[in-house]
């Protein structure tokens, strides 16, 4: 049944942590093992080949073996380790009493032959503080799932309601002329590291605008003196990200704009593989590959997502040109009639985080791509600025409240709200009981943002528009032949 199926996934993707089978070798011995949940012989023989190869002296037992699987005879023997087989012939109820026999290691291994640990909420019914964060984690869940409830109210108001004029397409294109537009705040030590080459890219024929949101670093002054060639435009107040590039562009007037961040390197040339996608009337944005000076691959510009109750990007291999989810704001190319008709970046986000994947995700629902092209390049000093002007923790929290924000306004499929709101109980029950709070504090930050989010969701509906998983579907990248 779909329903259960996504509950199901909501509480693997909170509860199953990738990893390998063994992490370090300071971890406790494992002498006795439980492997449960799978009828297949191969599938059980795998995982205990795998169990010894891991630890060679543990003794392995299979649910149902001599002596008994009921739960008290599973908890008398004292497993140091509970295997779960995550396969499609499993028997839940041999899962269950494994997760209840008191191993103080659980692990699980997926129908892939990937191992997960499992973590599991903290359960101690003799403290009072547990209890007093159960019912916290109770009442943030009850709170999401009011918020989730109110959105489903609106979307039911909005089928009844008059539908609204269809939105006026965009122009054809109009030339090639681009504006790069860099927001900064209190950068200028990243100043001497980006403009050099990106002044040298855009030549003549192009614009170089750098945003100074409300700095206090002198930015805008070192500039206008050792790089006269560049623009300034100095913001009286700090609008965040969002606002820094809407004032850019609203003092721009080419009909192409790049976002590029003060913490990138342009590589030459950058706009011509760019510019050849522009010829399609689909394509919104273009996205640059994304290079780490130590040759990381956690990010490279090719962003896809899956979702488990948020959305959940992740970078591939920057390999082969295509489409992705959404055209990062630190170093693509845009299409502004497009842009200006989607109405800009959202300030709902502020101060950062989520603003570019919210106009990727919205140019989809019309049918306009963003794609991903390798020949285009930056160098990215990751978190030059963002290590230095914000805290970890804080940063953690505001990527997190921006995840549900982003699904407040923009996921319309009911059941990917159900195994939202699964998803938010379960991380918090598990979070909470434990004396973790992220998850606590960042729906502690969003719900007061919650009325902007339904307003947007409401101003943003159209009929006829592309549904949430047939976009997750075709912002997944596929081998395509150059832009045109």
């Amino acid at each position: 049944m779909p329903l259960p199926a996504d509950l199901a996934r909501a509480a693997a993707s909170v509860l199953l942590t990738p990893a390998p089978l063994r992490q370090s070798p300071t971890e406790p011995e494992w002498r006795r093992a439980l492997v449960a949940g799978a009828g297949a012989e191969e599938t059980v023989a795998a995982a205990v080949a795998e169990l010894r190869r891991a630890a060679p002296e543990v003794s392995v037992d299979l649910f149902g073996a001599a002596g008994g699987g009921g739960l008290w005879s599973l908890r008398r023997r004292r497993y140091d380790v509970a295997c779960l087989l995550l396969t499609g012939e499993g028997r839940r109820g041999e899962k269950v009493r494994a997760l209840l026999c008191g191993a103080p290691a659980m692990l699980a291994r997926g129908a892939s032959g990937q191992w997960y640990r499992v973590r599991l909420p903290a359960v101690r019914p003799l403290s009072l503080r547990w209890w007093a964060r159960l019912c916290l984690a109770g009442l943030l869940s009850a709170v999401c799932a009011l918020v989730a409830l109110v959105l489903r109210g609106a979307d039911a108001l909005w089928v009844l309601s008059p539908a609204p004029p269809a939105p006026r397409p965009p122009g054809a294109l109009e030339g090639r002329r681009v504006t790069f537009i860099m927001p900064t705040y209190n950068q200028r030590h990243l100043v001497d590291f980006c403009l050099p080459a990106l002044l040298a890219e855009a030549g003549h024929r192009h614009r170089v605008l750098v945003v100074d949101d409300a700095g206090t670093d002198g930015t805008s002054e070192y500039i206008r003196q050792k790089y006269p060639a560049a623009q300034v435009l100095r913001l009286p107040e700090n609008r965040g990200f969002a606002g820094a590039v809407r004032a850019g562009i609203a003092a721009s007037d080419t009909p192409l704009f790049a976002l590029i961040n003060s913490d990138v390197q342009v590589r030459r040339p950058f706009l011509t593989p760019m510019l050849r996608w522009f010829a399609r009337e689909d394509v919104f944005a273009v996205s640059s590959r994304i290079d780490l000076p130590d040759g990381d691959l956690t990010e490279t510009g090719k962003v896809v997502a899956s979702f488990s109750g948020l959305v959940e990007p992740h970078h591939l291999a920057p390999d082969r040109a295509g489409a992705i989810l959404y055209a990062q704001g630190a170093c693509s190319l845009f299409h502004r009639a497009q842009y200006e008709a989607l109405g800009g970046l959202d300030t709902l986000y502020r101060p950062l985080y989520w603003e570019d994947l919210d106009l990727g995700y919205r140019a989809w629902r019309r049918g306009w791509r963003s794609v991903f092209e390798p020949a285009a390049s930056v160098l990215h000093k990751r978190r030059a600025w963002m290590g230095s002007a914000h805290r970890r923790a804080y940063t953690d929290e505001i990527f997190l409240r921006n995840a549900l924000l982003f699904v407040w306004k923009n996921v319309r499929d009911p059941r990917m709200l159900v195994q939202h709101v699964a998803y938010v109980a379960i991380r918090l029950l598990r979070e909470v009981t434990a004396g973790e709070a992220l998850m606590a504090h960042a729906l502690l930050r969003a719900v007061p943002a919650a009325p902007a989010a339904l307003s947007r969701r409401w101003r943003e509906r159209r009929r006829g528009d592309l549904p949430d998983r047939d976009i997750l579907r075709l912002s997944t990248p596929q081998e395509e032949g150059e832009g045109a």
